[in-house]
C-alpha cells in the first residue's frame, strides 16, 4: 500500500514544483547582466606634421622625395588617346624620388603605400601612363645600391580639391592608412612609420 500511495502522490508534487516555477514574485528586483563590456574611449591619432613639397625623408636607407604636383582635366595616354576622369573628379600627378643611399639593394615601395587625403577621404593610385612622362608602375621592383629613380603617380581627386586641402602620405609598411570625417584627425596605422606632406608649398 505504500508503494501505492507513494505513486500516487507523485503528480500532485509535480503540480507543486511546476506551480512554483511558474509563479512571479513581484517584490524581488530582477538581475540585469552586462552581456558585452562597456566601450572604452578610443586614442585620436593624427598625423605627423607634414613637410614641405620637395623635402625628403629617410626610411632605412631609402630616401623619397615629392617634389612636383600637377593637376589635369585630362591627358594624353601613351596610346595617344585622351583620357578624361570620372565625372566629379580631375586628375593629380605626384612626382616622387627614390634613392637608395645604402649598401645593399632594396624593393621599391609599391604603388599601394601612397594615398592622398582630402576632406576625411583617402585617395590611392590609379592607372596613369601619361605620355612622355614616366609611370611609377614602370619602375623596376629593386632599386640598387646609391640608384637614384623617379616617375609619376596618378591620383583621381574631386574637382573642387585644391592643393592646399591635400596631403601626400607615405606608408612604407602598410597599404591602407584609415581615415576619419574630423580632418584633421586621420588615425594612422599603429607603430608603422608615416610620412606625410602638404601638397601646396
Amino acid at each position: 500500500m505504500k508503494k501505492l500511495s507513494g505513486i500516487r502522490s507523485f503528480p500532485f508534487i509535480g503540480l507543486l514544483i511546476l506551480t512554483a516555477c511558474t509563479t512571479t514574485d513581484t517584490s524581488v528586483t530582477p538581475v540585469t547582466a552586462t552581456l558585452f563590456p562597456q566601450p572604452t574611449a578610443t586614442e585620436v591619432r593624427i598625423l605627423p606634421t607634414p613637410s614641405s613639397p620637395g623635402d625628403s625623408i629617410l626610411w632605412h636607407d631609402l630616401q623619397v622625395s615629392m617634389d612636383q604636383i600637377e593637376t589635369t582635366q585630362e591627358y594624353i595616354s601613351e596610346f595617344g588617346s585622351t583620357r578624361t576622369p570620372p565625372e566629379g573628379m580631375k586628375f593629380m600627378w605626384v612626382h616622387i624620388q627614390l634613392i637608395n643611399t645604402g649598401q645593399i639593394e632594396i624593393n621599391k615601395p609599391l604603388l599601394e603605400n601612397f594615398s592622398v587625403l582630402y576632406a576625411g577621404t583617402e585617395f590611392k593610385p590609379t592607372y596613369g601612363h601619361r605620355q612622355e612622362y614616366k609611370d611609377y608602375s614602370t619602375l623596376d621592383p629593386v632599386l640598387f645600391p646609391n640608384q637614384t629613380t623617379d616617375a609619376w603617380i596618378r591620383f583621381d581627386i574631386p574637382v573642387a580639391a585644391e592643393l592646399k586641402d591635400l596631403l601626400c602620405v607615405f606608408l612604407p609598411e602598410s597599404s591602407q592608412i584609415g581615415t576619419s570625417f574630423s580632418s584633421p584627425n586621420y588615425p594612422y596605422s599603429e607603430n608603422r612609420p608615416t610620412y606625410v606632406w602638404n601638397c601646396a608649398p
